[in-house]
């Protein structure tokens, strides 16, 4: 669906693209078709005047009673005396003006000089509606056939172009699924092993050091599945004490952050309950204490607060470490805050993705060398 809308995308770019560069020499064409059409028009008009003009003057000859006015379906004119009175029109009356061609609103015109006749007539204006529908309608039509050949032609250009890419991300995304698959086995058994050696040898650094760098690889490797698979996610929302699964992820952390010697300073307010998706509620709180210890100094702090207030509930995760320079890109895909404490920097953007599709408002506060606060402010449906 995504590769679609991709190359559609594309498609409709170089479409515009194209059309814009095609329109150039269709407005030359719509130009040059209405001059024609210009001297077409005067030339019938100087045809149809030349045959009124020959009427008036051979009615004398013909020594008839009744002078019957030429008429037209296309063309319709007035006669006007040698004071530019006028004598007789055929369909509208017209105004007598000095130019031989004459161009209104909605006509052109054209003016004849007649010879001495008997009915007195001086000029002759002859005139007929303005119509370029015929231009309009061809030049649709060659736009018509101009896109429908540049869209089939970018098309398959396009789809061309960017079929390599398609089977090297196929490629991709089946490499890591099986990675991954691969990875989820020895990650689970080396966590079972290392637990109950972590029972046998208590309070020792090298097990705890090991059981940590586990349990990053467990984040890191449940965030790439997430963000894998989360186009496959099921809106499968369920009421979860958020109390008690916040105490929970604290918990699980606590090895982790024991290892550089953090405290968590823990304010959670009892039989919270949310309604939420529990994968999703996952990876937003793993990621922020992941994050919370990740960039944390040595021997600090690390406040977990979940608080009511009022129809809303605030989640926030306050450290004492290196602190954000800017946070205006930290939800960025790939975004690092530096490039040694690892990761892939997906993090923080599937939480940002997760809070927009359950419209939870993200607050942070951050100070270089004295820490940051990230806030989450959950509406109570």
């Amino acid at each position: 669906m995504i590769n679609n809308k991709l190359e559609l995308k594309y498609v409709v770019i170089q479409v515009t693209i194209s059309l814009l560069i095609a329109f150039i020499p269709i407005y030359f064409y719509i130009d040059a078709t209405i001059k024609n059409q210009n001297i077409k028009d005067k030339l019938d008009l100087q045809n149809y005047a030349n045959q009124v003009a020959s009427i008036i003057e051979n009615f004398e000859k013909q020594n008839k009673d009744i002078f019957y006015y030429p008429r037209s379906n296309i063309f319709f004119s007035s006669i006007f005396d040698e004071n530019k009175k006028e004598i007789f029109h055929s369909n509208t009356p017209l105004e007598l003006f000095d130019e031989d061609f004459q161009s209104f609103n909605d006509k052109f015109c054209y003016k004849e000089y007649l010879s001495s006749n008997i009915l007195g007539a001086s000029f002759l204006i002859v005139c007929k509606n303005i119509d370029y529908s015929e231009v309009i309608y061809n030049a649709l039509i060659l736009l018509l056939i101009v896109s429908f050949f540049i869209f089939l032609l970018s098309f398959f250009v396009i789809k061309q172009s960017i079929e390599p890419y398609k089977k090297l991300n196929i490629y991709l995304d089946e490499f890591l699924k099986d990675a991954m698959h691969e990875l989820k086995t020895p990650i689970g058994v080396a966590r079972i092993n290392i637990d109950i050696l972590s029972m046998r040898l208590k309070n020792d650094k090298n097990i705890l050091r090991v059981k940590s760098a586990l349990k990053n690889m467990t984040i890191i490797y449940e965030d790439l599945e997430y963000y894998m698979q989360q186009h496959e996610v099921k809106e499968i929302k369920a009421v979860i004490d958020f109390s008690l699964f916040l105490e929970k992820r604290v918990e699980f952390f606590n090895d982790l952050a024991m290892s550089r010697n953090i405290l968590f300073h823990k304010n959670i307010e009892s039989n919270i309950e949310i309604n939420f998706n529990e994968i999703e509620l996952y990876r937003l709180v793993d990621n922020n204490l992941s994050n919370a210890i990740k960039y944390s100094k040595n021997d600090s702090n690390i406040y977990v607060s979940l608080q009511k207030e009022q129809n809303e509930f605030k989640l926030s995760f306050k450290d004492e470490g290196v602190g954000i320079k800017d946070t205006s890109t930290i939800f960025e895909r790939y975004y690092r805050g530096d490039n040694i404490t690892g990761g892939f920097g997906i993090g923080l953007s599937i939480v940002k993705n997760i809070c927009k599709k359950n419209k939870i408002k993200i607050e942070v506060e951050s100070k270089e060398n004295v820490g940051s606060t990230f806030r989450y402010i959950f509406r109570n449906n």
